[in-house]
Order: C-alpha cells, then structure tokens, then sequence
C-alpha cells in the first residue's frame, strides 16, 4: 500500500523526533500541536499537512534531523546528547530551543551553518 505525502510527513516528524529524543509533549510543543493530536498522529489517527504551520514545522524538525545525522555521522546517541547538551553557539540547549519556531529555525541555521564547505 503506497503511503500518501501526509502520511510520510506525519511519520517521518514522528520518526525525526523520536530520533532527536524529544518526548510527545516536547515534540507536540515544536509542531505548534497539543498533545492529543501528537498522540492520535502517533496511532495513525492524525496526519500532519504539508501546507499547514505545523506542517512546516515539521518539515524544519526533518531537516535538522537530516543536518545533525550528516554532522555526527548518523550516531542516534550522538544526536540525542548534542539536542540535550548546552550549545555554546546556540546559547542554549536545542532540545529547548526547537520547542518554538524561532528556535527551530535557529538550530537548522546552526546546523547547517556546520554542513557549509569552509573555504580554505
């Protein structure tokens, strides 16, 4: 059976999260979602829209899923320390930070910032 775009959407959040170590709550909170709607997302009950707010936020939480696994070479506990450690370059811890659109957008510039070719 061949998942419809909303439905990669909504997993591939799910999965982002769950790899970053965000709780349902702190992933709910970063998507702008209440709980209840993260839990229905959760048992297929609910689909994230692409072309929504939350949508897009769950676009950005991909790409820094995306950006962070490229920096620490895809070592799932490496990333879950660096979302809960203290980012002097960031002035505060990401997991906190990406719990508003502003701090999401500050960690994907931040991250990507790492990915960019340094010019020697």
């Amino acid at each position: 059976m061949r998942m419809t775009s909303n439905q990669v959407l909504t997993h591939s959040a799910l999965r982002a999260g769950a790899l970053l170590g965000l709780s349902h709550a702190a992933l709910a909170q970063a998507l702008g979602l209440d709980q209840s709607t993260a839990s229905a997302m959760e048992h297929g009950l609910a689909e994230l829209q692409g072309d929504t707010p939350s949508g897009q936020l769950a676009l950005t939480l991909i790409k820094i899923y995306q950006s962070l696994t490229a920096n620490v070479g895809g070592d799932e506990q490496a990333c879950k320390q660096w979302v809960c450690s203290h980012n002097t370059g960031l002035v505060g811890t990401p997991a906190l930070l990406m719990q508003s659109e502003g701090g999401l957008n500050a960690v994907l510039a931040y991250l990507q910032s790492m990915d960019a070719p340094q010019g020697r």
